[in-house]
Order: structure tokens, then sequence, then C-alpha cells
């Protein structure tokens, strides 16, 4: 406090106590500063997108900082701008992104957008050893995998799409890739082979795969889907909707010796899966009615003995 003119005790103090908050805060700030790019580009991680852009206001030190971020997850309802606006931003980030592995790539698409545009999306995140790619969409997306099915790196891939046919090559290996999640929102999603895919097979090899999720997935066009997944421990097999336009003739075979836990909830329909496990502890099956398929009892028995050949199985539900 100023009293008469003169600089009292209490003001020297209080002006000290300011001056050391001041370097203390100043410190505090060139610790972070200060840390490697990529540490800092792991601490921006954890903030949404948007704002760790916002951080290149900070100071000259921190303007480039963001593209050092190894989780990317963008969706086309948060910006509210236009769809050409939209997938330019997000292939400029793509580019200007330093780091050289992204760990997870998660797009959320409201808009329908040209298939050719997201597959090169898609092919700029699998050139940067990803781990985790999910793409979901809730409108029609028709795409082609052939990018990500490159991707040697890629560990977990979840393709959640509305009303879309996404195109799989007739052979597929994918030696890192513990958990396939294909999940339809609100219409079938259809499954498909290239044109040039004679024989109408696929063979899908995924020696490290622990998780298998196919939810209201349709295998159209395709008479043989072959997944050889030794280490497979959970398959969820889950349809719902009508399929009496979209009927599928594939015969689905999971080779899969150590399967543990095994949930099949569909309409009986013309496609067969085969699942060779001998050691499933827990199964559950749920045929829902379809006046449209008519079975007799023998036939809707020998229905669910193509489902899985098990010899040693604790516990089984099965509802009709």
């Amino acid at each position: 406090m100023d009293s008469g003119g003169f600089v009292t005790a209490r003001d020297r103090q209080d002006e000290s106590e300011c001056s050391k908050r001041q370097k203390c805060s100043q410190g505090e700030e060139d610790r972070i500063s200060n840390l490697p790019d990529f540490i800092i580009g792991h601490i921006l991680t954890f903030l949404c997108f948007k704002d760790a852009i916002r951080t290149s206001v900070l100071s000259q030190r921190w303007i480039y900082m963001w593209t050092y971020i190894t989780k990317l997850g963008l969706d086309d309802g948060v910006y509210q701008i236009n769809k050409t606006t939209f997938i330019n931003f997000v292939c400029r980030m793509l580019l200007h992104l330093n780091a050289s592995n992204i760990n997870e790539f998660h797009l959320i698409l409201e808009e329908k957008y040209d298939p050719y545009i997201i597959g090169q999306l898609i092919s700029l995140v699998s050139n940067k050893k990803i781990k985790v790619i999910s793409l979901r969409s809730i409108n029609e997306c028709s795409i082609s995998c052939y990018p990500i099915f490159k991707c040697q790196s890629l560990e977990k891939l979840e393709l959640a799409m509305g009303h879309s046919i996404i195109q799989f090559p007739s052979f597929v290996c994918l030696s890192s890739l513990t958990a396939l999640y294909l999940v339809a929102i609100r219409n079938p999603m259809k499954i498909t082979c290239y044109s040039s895919n004679q024989s109408k097979e696929l063979t899908l090899k995924f020696p490290v795969l622990r998780d298998y999720i196919s939810c209201d997935c349709i295998w159209l066009d395709v008479k043989r889907v072959t997944i050889d997944a030794p280490l497979l421990e959970k398959v969820i097999i889950d349809r719902q909707w009508d399929y009496s336009s979209n009927v599928s003739h594939a015969e689905i075979e999971i080779r899969a010796s150590y399967v543990t836990n095994y949930y099949y909830r569909s309409y009986v329909s013309s496609e067969t899966t085969l699942l060779d496990a001998a050691h499933v502890a827990e199964a559950s099956i749920s045929l829902s009615d379809d006046s449209k398929v008519n079975m007799s009892g023998q036939e809707l028995k020998i229905f669910v003995r193509k489902l899985f050949n098990i010899n040693n199985l604790k516990g089984l539900i099965l509802q009709v």
C-alpha cells in the first residue's frame, strides 16, 4: 500500500510475493515447453482435436506442436462446415501430422460423401502405421477396404456403416489384428468381393485375432468366407434385420479351435455358419421366427448342428 508517497514494508512484501509467483509460473511453462516434441504430442492427444489445434497460439514454440498428436478423432457434425470444407480440412490435417506413427484414427460421418474421397482418406491414414481405425457413417458410405487390409500394423478395426457396401479383397492377412468389429447402423451393411473375383470366395487370415463381432452384416454375392483365426476367443454374430430382399447364401467357416465365448442370434436363413471350436465354455443361440422360412424339426436340428462343432460344451442356451 502506498502511504503518503512512501513505499511501506507491506508493499515490498506484496511485490516480492508477486515476483515469486511470476517466476514460478514462468518456470512451469518453460518445463512443459522444453519437453520433447513427441511427449508434448502425447499430452495433446488427451484433448479434443479442436482444442489441440488451439494451443498453436500459446507461443512460437507451440505453433506446430499439435502436429505431433498420436490419436486423431474427427466428426463432421462437430465442425458445422460444408462437406467440401470438412474433407479439405481432414486432408490438410493428415498431411501436416509429423508423427510417424498414429495410434488411433476415429472418423464419424453424418453426411453422404463420395466413396473415392473416403478411400483417399483411408489410404492417407493407413500409410502412417496406424494401430486402430474406426469408421462410422450414418448415411450410405460404400468403400473399398483394400488400403486398410494392407496395413500390417493394424490391431483393431471397426467398420460401423449404414446402408453401405464394403468391398473386401479375395485374400486378407493382417498379422497384428486382435479385434474386428463389423456393425451395421440403421440398415444392414453389405460386404462383398471385387468384381474381378470370379470364385466369389474370401479368405481372411488373422493369426492373433481375439474378438470377432458381426452385427446385421450381409455377405452379398459371396459363396464362401473362411476366417482363419487360431487364437480367436470371442465370437458374436447378431442379425435382427429382415434379409428377405438381400438373401445371403454364403457359407461362413470360422477356423478357431479355442473359442471360449460364442453368441449367435439371427433369423433362420440360407446363410450357413460353421465354427470349429472344441473348447467353447459358454454358447448362446437364439433363432428368431421368420414366416418366410419354413423348416421342419429335422431341418432346424441340422441347421443348429451346423452352427458349430463342439466336443466339450459346459453351457449352451438355445432359444427358438
